[in-house]
């Protein structure tokens, strides 16, 4: 049987756990019979009121034959526990999976296996009703159907929200960078800048503005050294001049700024370039490389150092003067004008939906599978209060059918955010850059708005519907082949009357 989320294989058994529980509660202490009883008054007293005492006893008695079968019907079928559901017989499967493989529980790898297990659980299995398996059944096989037949896209927030958010948590690292720029950029810049150097037609003009320029690399960065030894670059006699090899011969050497970046004569081959992009999620850097690659065309290589700028971006204020990088080239005013900007992006990114409609997308499957359990533990008081009617049972399925279906609307609000991203703002990826917030705040409120709003209202249309297809079903029991007709009838009704104040 398939599920939505891996936390759902093991709620959805502990659900049913307390469905089992509560229900013996009821059957111990004879409440589960109390409706039998109020059926029985109910039929007797109701036709004595309303008839002639000779006429009410055969009324009541027909009564009270329709109600005990329709009762032990809805006991038999949805109420009384049968079928075993566990854990280890549940299974999900991951949209858009290249091994699309079934995981089942207990096997997960999620550190789920290891905190629900049988002893939290109650036990290895629960019982369910015969209706209830073969809902769970159905909803499951149509939720997979539909979540396959829609196309799969690689999810644009999450890798943007893992690249956006990687720092640099090495304290030497941060020390490197700190000293690369002081060494290496500034040194770099001050040479451009002081000596007019021709800039090629064929760099960007932003090439300049961060630590790993092409246009450095392939110039002042040649010559350009470090002015302390950098560990892990060993001592070469024919550049480090400074020491006397008969007098002292130093543990680690000080290599160019190009040796620094590229890591060309590391002991281990790592630069610093390669060891800021270490920093970021590899799964994720991964998955940004490949994807911008096959869309715009850009080297993965290009790619990667857009990553690094951002993670370079983020850290700013922990490397003292990085956050200066872009202001080289502009006047007074023009730095003030730039750092107000600054100031209002950084306001305003705060503000944005971008993390928290990260959260909302994390949070959702954990929401979903708490509220199905919640349904299944809770459903032996609901079909006692409404005395085992048959038409609660419909009612109650749709309710379980639409919270299961929630998966599929997300699946949908999530293709639609992608394409949406990617057709509204091609440049996307360019994280470190200020784009269009106006574009950004209007992907966000909509998207935002489908993945809270859609479910609710989703659930609710269902929930209105599942109370109309009941109560036509209690109108067939009750009165025969004239229940659906009164039934459609009272429904033109309450459209007209709604139409005519304007609800509709």
């Amino acid at each position: 049987m398939g599920v939505s989320s891996y936390l759902e294989i093991y709620l959805t058994q502990f659900g049913w756990t307390m469905y089992d529980v509560f229900w013996e509660v009821l059957v111990d202490t004879g409440l589960a019979y109390l409706p039998f009883i109020g059926m029985f008054l109910r039929n007797i007293v109701l036709p004595i009121i309303s008839q002639e005492a000779k006429d009410a006893s055969a009324v009541s008695l027909r009564r009270i034959e329709i109600d005990t079968v329709k009762m032990f019907a809805v006991l038999v079928i949805a109420v009384q526990p049968y079928l075993t559901v566990s854990y280890n017989n549940l299974s999900y499967t991951k949209a858009c999976d290249p091994g699309g493989n079934a995981v089942a529980g207990g096997n997960t790898g999620k550190t789920y296996d290891t905190t629900f297990t049988a002893a939290t659980l109650g036990g290895n299995n629960a019982l369910v009703p015969i209706w209830w398996y073969a809902v769970l059944a159905v909803t499951g096989g149509m939720n997979d159907a539909a979540i396959l037949a829609i196309p799969c896209t690689h999810n644009i927030r999450l890798m943007s929200f893992s690249i956006e958010n990687a720092r640099v948590k090495d304290p030497q690292l941060r020390r490197q960078v700190q000293l690369f720029f002081k060494d290496c950029y500034r040194h770099a810049m001050a040479m451009f800048l002081d000596h007019n150097q021709p800039y090629p037609n064929n760099l960007p003009k932003e090439d300049l503005n961060w630590l790993g320029s092409q246009f450095f690399l392939n110039g002042t960065y040649q010559t350009a050294r470090a002015s302390a030894t950098v560990p892990g670059f060993t001592y070469d006699p024919n550049r480090d001049l400074e020491y006397d090899p008969n007098v002292y011969i130093p543990v680690d050497g000080k290599p160019t700024c190009a040796q620094w970046w590229t890591g060309n004569g590391h002991a281990n081959g790592i630069g610093l370039r390669e060891a800021l992009a270490d920093q970021i999620d590899a799964g994720a850097l991964t998955t940004f490389k490949q994807h911008v690659a096959n869309t715009t065309g850009k080297p993965q290589e290009e790619v990667e150092n857009i990553a690094i700028k951002t993670l370079i971006s983020r850290e700013e204020t922990a490397f003292n003067g990085l956050r200066n990088l872009n202001s080289y080239n502009e006047a007074s005013f023009a730095n003030a004008a730039s750092s107000a900007g600054a100031t209002l992006g950084s306001f305003m990114e705060a503000m944005s939906f971008y993390p928290a409609l990260y959260a909302m997308k994390a949070a959702a499957p954990i929401i979903q599978a708490v509220v199905l359990m919640l349904i299944y533990a809770l459903m032996p008081f609901y079909f006692w209060f409404s005395s085992y009617q048959p038409s609660k049972i419909i009612f109650m399925s749709i309710i379980v059918f639409s919270v299961k279906f929630w998966t599929v609307l997300w699946a949908i609000a999530n293709w639609l955010d992608n394409n949406l991203i990617e057709a509204i703002k091609p440049s996307w990826y360019q994280l470190s850059m200020q784009n269009n917030m106006l574009v950004e705040m209007i992907i966000d409120f909509v998207i935002g708005g489908l993945f809270v709003v859609m479910p609710l209202f989703w659930s609710g249309l269902l929930a209105w519907a599942g109370f109309r297809v009941g109560s036509g079903i209690s109108d067939v029991t009750k009165k025969g082949f004239q229940g659906p007709q009164n039934a459609g009838t009272k429904g033109g009704d309450s459209g007209k009357k709604m139409i005519s104040k304007g609800k509709l």
